[in-house]
Parts: C-alpha cells; sequence; structure tokens
C-alpha cells in the first residue's frame, strides 16, 4: 500500500497520469450529476395519485439508446409533459420525441404500482430499458401513425428491489389531425402520467364509474323523457310553436349528452375532434333555440342581444371546428355561458315585471343553472378537480368534488326542468282559461238555442213562400235554359251555314274556271266546223288546211274533255269528303285534303271580295300516310282556321299604309312520331296575349258585329280533342303573325 504522500508524488512525477486521474474524476463526476442529480424521491403516494410533471427530460430525435437506464441525458431539456398542447407549442410537430424521468420508491411502500397514462399521440412506454407498452399505431413512417389516448389507463409497473424506476417514453403526434375540448373535461395533454397505489386504484374506479356515469344516466334520462314528452305534446298541438322549440332544445340537449359520453371515451384523437366538435355546434343550436324560447315567452322581440348571441355561438361553433392544439373554445364557451345567462336573466326579468305567471319557476331554473356552471368552473379552474382514474375521492378546501358534481348536473338539467314546469303552468293557465270560455260559450249556446228556436218558428211560416219563389223562379230558370239552348243551337247552325257558303263560294269558283275554258274551246270548235263546211262547199278543196283545222278541232275537244274531267274531279273530291253526315270515320289523304281546302278558302274569300288577294302556298310532307277521320267535320276544322288566317292577313293589309306588307297563308303538314302535325301559318295581325287563353272559348270572338259568331275556333277545338282524340294549338306573336297547330295520332289502316 502507498500513502497519500506516495501516490501524490508519483502523480506529480507523472503528468500523464495526472491527466488520466483528472478524467477519471469528472468523468465520475458527470455521471454522479447525470444519475442522481435528477432521481424524484418518492416516499408517499396519496390515494388522489401522484402526478409526474416534474423531473421530466426531453429530446426531439430516436434512438433506441435513449430507452436504457444508464443513458446520459443531462443535456436533455427540462420539460412538464401534463400540459395541454396549447401550451406547448414547441413540440407540435410531427418528428419523433423522448421523454425520460427516473424515481426512487421509499421502501416501505410495500404495494403493486400503477401508472395512469393519457396523452395526444401514439406512444412506447419503457420501464428500465424494456417496453411494457404501447398506445396507438406507433411507426417512424409518420404518414402511419394513429393517435390513441388512453384516458387515464392504468399499467402496472412491475416492482424493482432496489425501488429505483427508469421510465422512459418514445412519443410522435399525428399529422393532420385537430384536437377539441368540451366543458373543459377532455383535454389534450403531451404526456399526462400519474402513479396510484394499485391496491386501492382500482376499487376507486369502480366507484367513480358507478358515481359519475350514475349521474350521466340519470341526467340523460330525464332530458330524453323530457324530449319524448314535448315532442308527443307537438304533435298533438302543432300550433304551439314553443312546443316545438323547447322540443328542438332538448333534442339538442339530449344529442349532446350523448355525444360527450362517448366523446369522453373515445381513444381515437381524430375521431373524438368530429365527435366532440359536433357537440359544440348543437350546443350553439340548442343555446339558439333556448333564447327564442325565453324571447317567445316573454313577449319581447328579437332585438340586438339576441342577434349577438347568435352571431357569438356561430363564431364559437366555426372557431372549434378549426382548432388545433388550443382550447380557446374553453374560454369561449365560458364567456358564451356567462353572456347567455345575462340574455336570460334579462329576459326573465322583463317576465316578472309583466306577472307573466309561471315565470318564477324560470327565475329559479337559472338560479340553479348558474350554481352549476359556478360550481363546475371553481373545480376546473381553482380546486383543480378532474377526471382521474381514482375520480372524485378527496376534499380539497373543505369542498367535496362529490357535492360538486352533483350540483353540477342537478344544474344542468334545473334549464330543461323549469322550463317544462313553465309549460305545464302555462297549460293550466290555458286550462282555466278554456274551462271559463267553455262556460260562457255554454251560456251562448243557451241563448243561441233559445234564439234559433224563436227563428224556426219564423222560418217555418216563410218555408212555404220561399219555396212557392223557388218554384217560379226554377221554371223561369228552365225556360231560360232551353231558349238559352235553342239560340246555341241557331247559332251553331248559323256557323255550318256561314262555312257552307264560304265553301261553295270556293267551289264554284273552281268549278267555274274549267268551265270557262269548256264554253270557249266549245265555241271555238263550232267556228271551226263551219270553217270547214264552207272549206268543202269551194269547187277546189284545199286538203291541206282543212286538215289544220281538224288537227285544231280535235286539240280543242281534248282541251274540252281535260277541263270537263277537271270540274268533275272538283265535285267528285266534294262529295268524298262531305257525303256522310252521320260522324261515320273514314281514311283520307290529309295533304289532299288541305290542298282543296285551301283553294277553296282563297276562292270563296276572292268571289265575295275581289279586292283581296293573298299569296298562299302548301308544304305538304310525302312520307304522310291516310289517317281515320270523319271528312265533314275535320274539313269544317280545316276551312275554319284557313278561313281565319285569310282574315288576319287582309286585315293587316288594309291597315298597312307602308305598302311594303305582303300577306302570305301557308299550310304545312309534317310526321312526327307517330302523329301527323298540320299548321296554318299566317303573318297577319297576331292575337293579343290577354285573349290569347280565351279564343277556345264559345262565342268569344274579336271580328265585329255580323262577321263573327264566336263559335268557329270553340267547335273546331272540341271536334279536333273529343271528336279525333287530339290537340289543337295556337302560337302567335302580336303584329308577326299567327299558327295554329293540330296533332292528330296515327292509326293502323288495318283496324
Amino acid at each position: 500500500m502507498y500513502s497519500i504522500n506516495e501516490i501524490t508524488l508519483y502523480l506529480i512525477c507523472d503528468p500523464n497520469k495526472m491527466k488520466q486521474l483528472v478524467f477519471i474524476i469528472c468523468l465520475f463526476s458527470t455521471c454522479l450529476y447525470g444519475q442522481t442529480s435528477r432521481l424524484l424521491q418518492i416516499d408517499s403516494i396519496p390515494s388522489s395519485g401522484l402526478l409526474l410533471n416534474t423531473h421530466w427530460k426531453y429530446y426531439v430525435g430516436d434512438d433506441l439508446e435513449f430507452a436504457k437506464p444508464n443513458f446520459n441525458d443531462s443535456t436533455w431539456l427540462d420539460i412538464d409533459p401534463t400540459k395541454e398542447l396549447a401550451s406547448l407549442t414547441e413540440i407540435m410537430d410531427s418528428r419523433i420525441k423522448w421523454l425520460r424521468i427516473n424515481f426512487q420508491v421509499d421502501s416501505k411502500l410495500d404495494f403493486p404500482l400503477g401508472l395512469a397514462v393519457t396523452h395526444a399521440g401514439a406512444s412506447e412506454i419503457y420501464l428500465n430499458g424494456k417496453l411494457i407498452h404501447e398506445f396507438g399505431n406507433f411507426d417512424t413512417d409518420i404518414s402511419k401513425v394513429t393517435a390513441y389516448d388512453p384516458l387515464y389507463r392504468l399499467i402496472y409497473l412491475p416492482k424493482d428491489s432496489t425501488g429505483q424506476y427508469h421510465l422512459a417514453v418514445r412519443y410522435v403526434l399525428q399529422p393532420n389531425i385537430r384536437y377539441t375540448t368540451i366543458f373543459g373535461l377532455t383535454k389534450n395533454c403531451f404526456f399526462h402520467g400519474t402513479l396510484y397505489n394499485l391496491t386501492t386504484a382500482s376499487k376507486d374506479q369502480i366507484k367513480f364509474y358507478i358515481y359519475h356515469k350514475g349521474l350521466d344516466f340519470f341526467v340523460f334520462g330525464v332530458l330524453f323523457m323530457l324530449f319524448i314528452l314535448h315532442l308527443a305534446i307537438y304533435l298533438y298541438q302543432r300550433t304551439n310553436d314553443l312546443y316545438l322549440m323547447l322540443t328542438l332544445y332538448l333534442m339538442g340537449n339530449t344529442a349532446i349528452r350523448i355525444l360527450k359520453f362517448f366523446g369522453q371515451s373515445i381513444n381515437s384523437v381524430e375521431t373524438r375532434f368530429y365527435v366532440l366538435n359536433t357537440a359544440n355546434w348543437l350546443l350553439s343550436f340548442t343555446v339558439i333555440f333556448l333564447a327564442s324560447f325565453y324571447y317567445r315567452v316573454s313577449n319581447k322581440r328579437f332585438d340586438i342581444y339576441y342577434y349577438a348571441l347568435v352571431v357569438y355561438f356561430f363564431i364559437y361553433g366555426f372557431i372549434s371546428s378549426l382548432t388545433y392544439g388550443l382550447n380557446i373554445q374553453n374560454v369561449l364557451l365560458l364567456l358564451g355561458s356567462i353572456f347567455s345567462f345575462i340574455v336570460l336573466i334579462r329576459l326573465v326579468i322583463m317576465g316578472l315585471k309583466k306577472k307573466i305567471k309561471g315565470f318564477i319557476t324560470l327565475a329559479i331554473s337559472i338560479f340553479f343553472a348558474l350554481l352549476g356552471l359556478i360550481c363546475i368552473t371553481i373545480s376546473m379552474r381553482f380546486l383543480n378537480y378532474g377526471i382521474t382514474p381514482t375520480g372524485y375521492n378527496i376534499i380539497k378546501h373543505g369542498i367535496s368534488p362529490y357535492l360538486i358534481e352533483t350540483i353540477f348536473y342537478f344544474g344542468s338539467i334545473a334549464i330543461p326542468l323549469g322550463l317544462s314546469l313553465f309549460m305545464g303552468i302555462q297549460s293550466k293557465e290555458t286550462t282555466i282559461a278554456l274551462s271559463k270560455q267553455l262556460e260562457e260559450n255554454e251560456e251562448l249556446k243557451n241563448k243561441a238555442i233559445h234564439q234559433e228556436q224563436e227563428k224556426q218558428h219564423l222560418l217555418s211560416n216563410q218555408n212555404v213562400l220561399l219555396e212557392k219563389q223557388v218554384e217560379e223562379r226554377t221554371a223561369a230558370l228552365n225556360n231560360s235554359i232551353e231558349t238559352l239552348k235553342s239560340t246555341q243551337n241557331q247559332l251553331i247552325q248559323s256557323e255550318k251555314l256561314a262555312s257552307l257558303g264560304e265553301l261553295t263560294a270556293g267551289i264554284s269558283h273552281e268549278i267555274q274556271n274549267p268551265l270557262n275554258f269548256v264554253k270557249n274551246f266549245s265555241e271555238l270548235s263550232i267556228d271551226l266546223v263551219k270553217d270547214i263546211k264552207v272549206e268543202l262547199e269551194k269547187p277546189q278543196i284545199d286538203k291541206e288546211y282543212i286538215g289544220e283545222m281538224f288537227t285544231d278541232l280535235i286539240l280543242n275537244q281534248e282541251r274540252i274533255q281535260q277541263h270537263g274531267n277537271r270540274a268533275s274531279s272538283i265535285v267528285k273530291g266534294m262529295l268524298e269528303h262531305s257525303r256522310t253526315s252521320k260522324g261515320k270515320r273514314e281514311w283520307i289523304d290529309i295533304n289532299q285534303l288541305a290542298d282543296e281546302y285551301l283553294r277553296l278558302s282563297y276562292h270563296g274569300l276572292r268571289a265575295r271580295d275581289k279586292s283581296f288577294n293573298a299569296d298562299y302556298k302548301t308544304e305538304l310532307s310525302d312520307s304522310l300516310t291516310k289517317i281515320q277521320v270523319i271528312p265533314e267535320d275535320f274539313g269544317r276544322v280545316i276551312l275554319n282556321l284557313i278561313n281565319n288566317a285569310f282574315y288576319a292577313v287582309n286585315d293587316r293589309k288594309k291597315r298597312d299604309t307602308s305598302g311594303s306588307y305582303k300577306p302570305k297563308v301557308t299550310v304545312t303538314t309534317q310526321l312526327n312520331n307517330k302523329q301527323i302535325i298540320i299548321k296554318v301559318i299566317d303573318n297577319g295581325t297576331g292575337i293579343p296575349k290577354e285573349i290569347r287563353e280565351k279564343i277556345f272559348q264559345p262565342f268569344f270572338t274579336t271580328k265585329p258585329s255580323g262577321e263573327g259568331t264566336g263559335l268557329g275556333l270553340s267547335l273546331s277545338h272540341e271536334i279536333v280533342t273529343k271528336g279525333h282524340s287530339g290537340t289543337l294549338e295556337v302560337q302567335s306573336e302580336e303584329g308577326e303573325g299567327t299558327t295554329f297547330i293540330i296533332t292528330l295520332p296515327i292509326q293502323n289502316e288495318t283496324q
């Protein structure tokens, strides 16, 4: 063995050995500091658990060596990971991070330990270098990471003989997700860990679950029953919009309770956002429905306070939808709650001043609701009560958290109960008022019965007289009806005779032309025969000249025959169209019918008015087949429409002063989708829009007195629609012209 002095002398004489010694001392000091200076000494664990919010080390990076107990983390940053993400903006990224803490448990604490964990990411928990649990989907590929909130799940910590624990957390946040809270109860912590005595923690958990969830189910049951009750009342009497507002408010409140219950039980951070965000939006609407109800019952019109409340809660819902790692919605919710109570208290005071029945009930309900809000605010912000595995099993400052919870939950149903009681009082008052009204109505009924009896006595005396008057008036009315029918028949007959006259004029003109030719060529033939006779009496006969005259004579006879046949065909055609009068359907050629009646109508008008002149033409489809119609009736329709067209263009011609107008009437036929379409088109005066719908009414006419009966278009419409299952429509532009369109279905000729 060497003395201290000898060792010192040896080191002084050898500088290299001296340097090695200094390095060893420094290394030992560093290791000692790195391993023991951060060691958390735990001498006791309260029943409410020991929150691990100090002695944590934090590092951004990834290496599994970080999980080993002997790793030197002295250069890592200090952090309190139990804070919410809103206050730890430096960690709001998707890089992998590590947390480390070392703690020494006193050997006297001879009970199993558990770690209650809640966080907003995915994690791997290492104890003394070994992986003991994994939450969420942890992956080095950030796109595959799924955040998982254990919601204070207890993890068993295997006991160490030395009592020293080295806890390391490998942690990563899920990218591109949002976080939210509701009522400040769902925390988005970075990493919240609490040590518990597992021997008592499980009992406390059961106690908490039974109490807390029992209140949840109780409140939900009350809200749901009230919702069903008022919904049934509203469906029974839908005239009362108060029950609608109350039903919507209760429905929203019930839905919020359901979403809040499930939202606080959802481990997926991403899914929880959408669930609780929906609850936030429903909260906005329920407040609006509640305010609308109070305004309605206080007989107060919507004012600036109401619209400000609506705007505020829409802003609250919008901000809640955009929230990412912030808790501003909690502040907005608290301020909105205070603002809502101010508005409601103001309306209740107005109702009390007006002495409206039942408003004292609304005042009491608001008081208890406000008391519940105050209690829960105190518990969350000042007493630091929160949802933990052990529940609310401690008393702080002499205040039991169970009492606070009870007041809050009963305060949450105070307003719904108050509103229901108010509606019950209103219903009672309405019932009393109705009872009084019924009594008054009964009295009025008795008076009315007495008066009715007196009236019946008077009426019985007048019935005979009235019956006689009715008989006389009925007889007079029947006579009027018969007279009207006779007049109508006469008008219809006049219309038919007018059409017949027009048709006859046209026919006579059509026949007159070929007859004139027959007459002229007959006279010429007679002259030729006389010339031939004279030539034959001469001594010297000019055979060549006689041959030329015979040739001319033959040509004249052929022309006479041609024009005679033309007249015969005209008569034959008209006989075919008018030989029946019993309404028998026949197969006819629509093109032929339209062409003939167009010419007949024109010549008929020319026969009556020599100054009348117009261009007319046909555009007839070659693809048309024969169609089954009543020739007499349908011919009348065609003739009437063409006559109206010529009348319109002639009327416009008379009014025209420029001299540039050229009257024109066109009749077209076409085949379209198994239908025959007939159009009568003119460029006449047109039909004004205000009378266009009246032209098919009987006796309606725009012609001067004596020029029309007003039955032509009415009869035409009836013949086409009822007689031939077709349609008759009109298209017109005032000052431009009119088009009448007939549409007829096609039948097979074999039918």
